[in-house]
């Protein structure tokens, strides 16, 4: 029949092939979906294909280099499995540490962008703080002025003129520094009485301000407004009202000239950054300057505070911060709010999330492609390990099977000839293995004792006890126990055991250690016996020896009552009679 297996050499290719399509469609894949930018796309991509040709080329040399297992080698099972799951764990701890790599670049980067989107945010408040300041203290100082004090009297009740020029000339210097575009004295009904600029009828929204000025008394900011049909011409107006009720002091000024690019203006290089002036009215969110290309006018554009959808509804529900989530557009941003004191406005810096991840997905990238060719590296340490560990087995093998036989050549040398009986018995009872001493204490043959239970060598009268002994054996140390066992021809003797649990080829079996104790039990019951004759001849030698000395007491008190001497003495060191008091009393 024809050989229709490949030959080493075509496997190996075949494998090369394989592994190089999987590469090729599955790592441009990632680096496509991870890596957008196209300049780091086309580095990535350069290192990748080096990484690839010369990792791959390291295992080709390696696998042609180590020759052929011949067929007695027997495969490594175990050894296959340890270093496919090392290989596991190298890919899972290069990955993991990649992954950590990763979001901790991560973290730190973003909370970098946080900060720098809350500074923006921060120096933007603090401009149109001081710009609102600045104002107000150019409108403090006019309103000291006593020569306006005096024009505004005058004005209120006659149209004199000559006051009134010097007052101009103030605000003539005011207007000339370009700030302002009008500066005007007005009476509380809204009647202007001095003007200096552009010259305007108050639009009602200047009327109300003006009326609330004058009743509140205090400085009042009228936010940016319309003053013309069309909606090209905008003014935000400072009032403060003059003492005694003399009028009320408005310094208009254009803020498409000075606010709006004051507050739209992004210190950095940015494709989609830009800063917002909000205002909150009713249940909307009002867009001061209006939103690049979005082609609306100042105030137009609104959003309302109820719609989670946009980062506004976080700044109602926690207040000023940074936040993520969505723009007017739908678009992903990350959003500082902060609240411009004085004013009722808000700063929002924001800038769409993508342009913000877009560095760190250079550097996901380059992870990406550390993180392959580490695991590159490490594939070919593995083949490299797995096939020295190959060569290795194939020696250790040999050398063990060697072993192996003369190791079991003396163990059944000396299972053979103890003296000691010796069972192998498997977990259900039957005995597997069993030596010399065995067959001849018993008086089984080998296979009559091999189809044989443990039951079956022990006294009837001890099997109550034999499941429980049987799994003592089980414990650590084993168990040691005596009982009685039986011949083949139904005689009994004593035995002592000692049985413990061994492992054999992946088994479990228990290796039982018997001592025949009938001699010893023998030995101890003539011991016992002479003990027991000993003990009855010295208890009969002490009774008549305490009778003789009883004797001689009753004749001496009987010879002291007639009044005679005692005939028999009492030596000092003699023994007291049997149940004699040890004063010498003599027990009646």
């Amino acid at each position: 029949m024809i050989d229709m297996r490949l030959s080493r050499p075509a496997r190996i290719s075949l494998g090369y092939l394989a592994t190089a399509v999987l590469w090729i469609l599955v790592s441009d894949e990632l680096t496509a979906t991870l890596i957008p930018d196209r300049e780091t796309h086309f580095l990535v991509q350069s290192w990748k294909g080096l990484g690839f040709v010369t990792v791959t080329a390291l295992v080709m040399y390696a696998l042609m280099r180590t020759p052929a297992p011949t067929a007695e080698v027997v495969p490594d099972r175990h050894g296959a499995v340890l270093l496919g799951l090392t290989f596991l764990l190298l890919v899972a701890l290069i990955a993991g540490t990649g992954t950590l790599a990763y979001r901790h670049q991560a973290a730190a980067f973003k909370q970098q962008q946080l900060s720098q989107q809350a500074a923006i945010a921060d120096l933007k408040a603090v401009q149109i703080r001081t710009w609102v300041g600045q104002g107000r203290q150019q409108a403090e100082m006019l309103r000291r002025d006593p020569d306006l004090l005096e024009a505004a009297r005058r004005l209120a009740t006659d149209a004199a003129q000559d006051a009134a020029r010097h007052v101009r000339l103030h605000f003539n210097a005011l207007l000339e520094t370009g700030e302002w575009t009008a500066i005007g004295l007005y009476a509380a009904d809204g009647r202007p009485l001095l003007q200096a600029g552009e010259a305007r009828a108050p639009e009602s929204a200047l009327r109300q301000a003006i009326a609330q000025t004058a009743a509140g008394g205090g400085f009042r900011l009228n936010d940016v407004h319309p003053v013309d049909a069309a909606g090209l011409a905008y003014r935000i107006d400072f009032l403060l009202p003059l003492p005694e009720a003399a009028g009320v002091l408005v310094l208009s000024a254009d803020p498409l000239a000075l606010l709006f690019p004051m507050a739209q203006s992004w210190p950095i290089p940015s494709d989609s950054s830009e800063a917002l002036l909000l205002r909150v009215e009713g249940d909307d969110v009002a867009f001061i300057t209006p939103p690049r290309r979005s082609g609306a006018r100042p105030t137009e554009r609104r959003v309302p505070l109820a719609d989670t959808a946009f980062a506004s509804h976080l700044v109602r529900k926690k207040g000023d911060g940074i936040y993520e989530g969505r723009d007017f557009r739908g678009v992903e941003v990350i959003a500082a709010f902060e609240a411009v004191p004085g004013t009722p406005w808000h700063i929002e810096a924001k800038t769409d999330t993508d342009e913000v991840l877009r560095p760190l997905r250079r550097q996901a990238g380059q992870i990406f492609s550390m993180v392959l060719l580490a695991i590159g590296i490490s594939a070919l340490f593995v083949v490299l390990l797995w096939h020295n560990r190959q060569a290795a087995h194939a020696a250790s093998e040999r050398l063990a099977q060697a072993e192996r036989a003369a190791l079991a050549l003396r163990f059944e040398a000396l299972f053979q000839q103890a003296r000691d009986i010796i069972l192998l018995v498997d977990p259900a009872g039957r005995i597997v293995e069993a030596n010399e001493a065995a067959l001849a204490a018993y008086g089984y043959t080998a296979e009559e004792i091999r189809a044989r239970h443990v039951r079956d060598l022990r006294d009837p009268d001890t099997l109550d006890s034999l499941d429980r002994q049987f799994s003592a054996a089980d414990r650590p140390g084993g168990v040691q126990f005596e009982t009685m066992h039986r011949r083949k021809d139904g005689s009994l003797f004593p035995v002592e055991i000692s049985s413990r649990v061994v492992e054999i080829d992946g088994q479990r079996f228990r290796q039982s250690f018997i001592r025949d104790i009938g001699e010893r039990r023998r030995a101890e019951e003539t011991v016992r016996r002479q003990l027991d004759e000993l003990r009855r001849w010295y208890e009969a030698t002490l009774d008549r020896e305490g009778r003789i000395g009883e004797l001689k007491a009753e004749v001496n008190e009987l010879r002291q009552r007639l009044g005679e001497p005692p005939r028999y003495g009492q030596p000092q060191d003699a023994a007291p009679p049997a149940g004699a008091h040890p004063s010498g009393a003599v027990r009646t």
